[in-house]
C-alpha cells in the first residue's frame, strides 16, 4: 500500500490522535490498524457484543402500553401509518 499524507488519513477518519472508544489506548491510524477506530479486534469485538446485548440503544418514539393496544383493538384497528381501519383495507 502507497504511503499516505497526513491530509488523506485525516479525510479517511484516522487522525493521529485516535483513542480506542472502548479502552481508551491509542489506536494506530488506519492502514497501520485493521481494528480502527479500535485499537485490537478484541476491543472492536467487544463493541460488537455491546451492540448485540443491546447496550447500545438509539432513542424513537415511545413504546405506546398494552391499554392503548386495547383501546386501539376494540376500534377497528387503525392503523397506525395512515389511519385507515383494517376493514377499509379489504
Amino acid at each position: 500500500m502507497p504511503a499516505m499524507d497526513a491530509a488523506t488519513l485525516r479525510r479517511m477518519g484516522a487522525s493521529a490522535g485516535a483513542t480506542c472508544p472502548i479502552c481508551r489506548k491509542s489506536a494506530g491510524p488506519r492502514p497501520e490498524n485493521p481494528a480502527f477506530p479500535f485499537c485490537s479486534p478484541q476491543c472492536k469485538l467487544v463493541d460488537l457484543g455491546r451492540w448485540l446485548e443491546g447496550s447500545y440503544r438509539v432513542p424513537g418514539p415511545p413504546v405506546s402500553s398494552s391499554a392503548d393496544s386495547e383501546a386501539l383493538e376494540s376500534r377497528g384497528r387503525m392503523d397506525a401509518l395512515d389511519g385507515k381501519t383494517q376493514e377499509e383495507d379489504e
